[in-house]
């Protein structure tokens, strides 16, 4: 091991990330697991349907939000190491002005979205046409605040120190958690938990705004006078896959929601997501640990070009998610249904079917997830973002049609099986052809 190679600095800033990415892990398991619960004693079933659905909708309006933050950063952080302190800055002015651009682009969007009369979402029948509104006005108010927090996310982590922007999001997100079931105690009005939202979320942006400034002092500006066409299209490119990424992960998990929401009431919408949250995104957040562990991993193996260990780490990466998956489908089938309708306290009935489904569901997309793990490492997976991109649309415009037909809420897990395994298959193809070339 070459670990003394790393600098006193490094090592420290590994140790920081390390302990802050675990501990966000760690409290959104736990927080997983507690909210839900939480939620449907002091709200009822009905009412935790409906804010479900209006997270959901907080999370899909994400799309409009391009991801500059992520490619941006790694390029600061390469010119960093190279003392290129004046691109640096020309970089982060020219995210700043895409950022901008971004949210104005928001803005118009959500304007003409409020504009309509009326908003056919079956499981919102029960709210107010105006309180509705009201409520949309303020997930898109903490919409925005989340579109502002990339440009502190590039300005407080491109130092490769990461742990004060990830320890500020976790209390933020932590509190924002608390808050909501206890106003349940005094209040059911829906208006209030949209405005702890929008409070959260502008406190959040204060903070890491403090923390910037703090932190860069003037070395960074928020100004437009380093606007530099040429800079800002590459950032734009950059992000693309990140961007194409970041919409497959959305539709898939706040498009189905959002068309349940659509079409089924909110304790079907209630159903879903809490089957989801212990079936599905448990494994996917524990796997993700051995994702994270493996990826700098292989992206070392690459540069060293030394094809003998790169193999040997694919086929174990294959090994323990193999193993990891299998004791958890089993564990499931055996013990899940009743682990479930206790965790909700028997509010929703679980059927077997749908159970199924779910882990079949959580089994290929882990295997495609972790299956691209390699190509992300060495920045090969645009294409495989495209993909995943398209169909997880598709999926849901084909939903959308069998559900206005009277299907079944099993046929999207159906399809979305369908889906995965297409992925997988194009992911294993290119990581082969990958390999085929790569030469010692």
């Amino acid at each position: 091991m070459k670990i003394l190679d790393f600098s006193k600095n490094s090592l420290k800033n590994i140790n920081k990330n390390f302990f802050s990415f675990f501990s966000i892990f760690s409290s959104q398991t736990i927080i997983q697991i507690l909210f839900p619960p939480a939620m449907i004693f002091v709200w009822g079933v009905k009412n935790f349907g409906i804010w479900i659905l209006i997270i959901s909708v907080f999370s899909m309006l994400k799309i409009l939000n391009v991801n500059f933050s992520a490619a941006s950063r790694s390029e600061m952080s390469i010119n960093l190491e190279k003392k290129n302190f004046n691109y640096i800055n020309k970089i982060f002015q020219n995210t700043f002005c895409l950022i901008l651009l971004n949210t104005l682009f928001f803005l118009i969007i959500w304007l003409i979205i409020i504009s309509f009369d009326q908003i056919n979402l079956k499981t919102l029948d029960q709210i107010e046409s105006q309180d509705v509104k009201i409520i949309f006005i303020l997930i898109a108010l903490s919409a925005h605040c989340s579109i502002f927090d990339q440009i502190f996310y590039c300005g407080i982590a491109y130092s490769g120190d990461a742990s004060k922007y990830n320890y500020n999001i976790l209390f933020f997100d932590t509190l924002l958690k608390i808050l909501i079931p206890l106003l349940g105690l005094f209040s059911e009005n829906l208006i209030y938990a949209s405005l702890i939202l929008f409070f959260i979320s502008f406190c959040k942006t204060m903070f890491l705004y403090i923390i910037f400034k703090k932190q860069n002092k003037n070395r960074l500006n928020f100004k437009t006078n380093l606007f530099d066409k040429k800079v800002s299209i590459k950032i734009f490119r950059l992000s693309l896959s990140y961007q194409l990424d970041e919409i497959s992960h959305i539709v898939r998990n706040s498009g189905i929601i959002i068309l349940i929401g659509t079409f089924f009431s909110p304790t079907t919408v209630g159903l879903i997501s809490t089957a989801r949250t212990l079936f599905y995104f448990l494994p996917i957040r524990f796997l993700d640990i051995i994702n994270s562990t493996l990826f700098l991993q292989f992206s070392k193996l690459f540069g060293k070009r030394d094809i003998i260990s790169l193999k040997k780490f694919i086929k174990l990466h294959l090994i323990l998610n193999i193993l990891s998956l299998t004791i958890f489908c089993f564990v499931s089938v055996i013990f899940g249904k009743n682990i479930y309708e206790f965790w909700t306290n028997y509010k929703y009935g679980l059927s077997i079917n749908l159970l199924i489904l779910i882990l079949i569901d959580a089994v290929m997309f882990n295997f495609f997830n972790s299956a691209e793990t390699f190509i992300k490492s060495i920045n090969k997976f645009f294409f495989s973002a495209a993909i995943k991109a398209i169909l997880s649309i598709s999926t849901i415009i084909i939903s959308y049609f069998l559900f206005a037909k009277g299907s079944s809420i099993l046929i999207f897990f159906i399809i979305n099986i369908i889906s995965s395994i297409l992925i997988l298959i194009f992911i294993s193809f290119a990581s082969f052809n990958i390999l085929k070339k790569y030469r010692k």
